[in-house]
C-alpha cells in the first residue's frame, strides 16, 4: 500500500515537463518585459538627447538670422 501511494505521488517525465513549461512562461515573460523596459528607456534617453540638439540647432540658426535682419538694410522698398 505504501508503494502505490509512493508511486501515485512520484511525477512522471510528462508531469515534470509539463510543470516546468508552465513555470517558465510567467518567467520569461517578466524577463522579456524587464528587457522591453530597459531598451525602450535607453531609447527615450537617446530621442531627448537627439530633440535637444535639434533644439539648440535650432535657436543658433534664429540666433543668427536675427543678427542678420538687424544688419542688414530693409529689402521691401
Amino acid at each position: 500500500m505504501i508503494n502505490n501511494i509512493l508511486v501515485f505521488g512520484t511525477p512522471g517525465a510528462i508531469e515534470i515537463l509539463i510543470i516546468l513549461i508552465v513555470m517558465s512562461v510567467p518567467v520569461l515573460s517578466i524577463i522579456f518585459l524587464v528587457r522591453y523596459i530597459l531598451r525602450n528607456k535607453r531609447e527615450n534617453i537617446m530621442l531627448r538627447l537627439e530633440v535637444g540638439k535639434l533644439a539648440d540647432e535650432l535657436e543658433q540658426m534664429r540666433k543668427k538670422q536675427g543678427g542678420e535682419d538687424k544688419e542688414s538694410p530693409d529689402k521691401s522698398g
